[in-house]
């Protein structure tokens, strides 16, 4: 079953830009529910650039449907998210300063550090998952470690250079969603994803979240975020 999981980084970044309290990223995660959102996503990112601690803990309060944190491979990150205690904690590759925008993790060179993390969000009743680039052998090594999810790395379709290259990419991320589901992963999906091939993403049968981000939040100046994410399911 697909679901629509809101970004909303881009909130919490022009908020901390302007050095304000708006846009208030809080209200956003309200409205998103309102409009149908059902699981919100945020990044804990080293440099705070886009959510802050503080609004972690609030947002563990306000979400009603599913929260997943993404976070930076730290110990201290971790421990901030094991007081919290999100629904999911996804690792995503060491902080690019001048970047809000997570990378996907090479799972191959962290694997003693992933595994212990994983097993004491485990302990906690915290789901793991990692963000990760679209190829067989991350799965794999994904699927080793024990992780409950992956999400996929879809940044490519952005980028395709003509239909035939965006439709090649779209077969390998079905393809590799279900080489996850077949080693006991839920899959999730972001990157490159917006109103405009997000029906493409939805005929992936094995696909849970499909996380929209800066999307969303563009259209949502002209006509509001709660009928910006109606807009959006609409179109699932």
């Amino acid at each position: 079953m697909h679901r629509l999981a809101v970004d909303i980084d881009p909130i919490a970044f022009v908020r901390n830009s302007f050095n304000d309290k708006y846009p208030d990223p809080i209200q956003a995660v309200v409205l998103a529910e309102l409009g149908g959102a059902e699981s919100i996503v945020a990044y804990l990112h080293d440099n705070q650039k886009t959510v802050k601690e503080t609004d972690i803990v609030l947002l563990k309060h306000i979400v009603k449907t599913y929260l997943n944190i993404r976070c930076n491979l730290t110990e201290e990150n971790v421990r901030k998210l094991l007081r919290i205690k999100p629904d999911m904690v996804t690792f995503v590759a060491p902080g690019e300063l001048h970047d809000i925008a997570p990378h996907p993790l090479n799972v191959d060179m962290y694997p003693t550090q992933l595994q212990d993390f994983i097993i004491e969000l485990r302990t906690n009743g915290i789901l793991s998952s990692v963000l990760i680039e679209p190829q067989v052998e991350q799965v794999k090594l994904a699927g080793k470690l024990e992780f409950d999810y992956v999400e996929l790395d879809a940044t490519g379709l952005a980028n395709a250079e003509d239909m035939d290259s965006e439709i090649a990419l779209l077969q390998e991320l079905d393809n590799l969603s279900l080489a996850a589901n077949k080693l006991g992963m839920g899959v999730n999906i972001s990157g490159g994803i917006g109103y405009d091939n997000i029906r493409d993403i939805t005929k992936m049968e094995n696909i849970e979240d499909i996380i929209v981000g800066k999307p969303l939040f563009s259209k949502s100046l002209a006509i509001g975020f709660e009928q910006a994410v109606r807009d959006l399911i609409a179109l699932m």
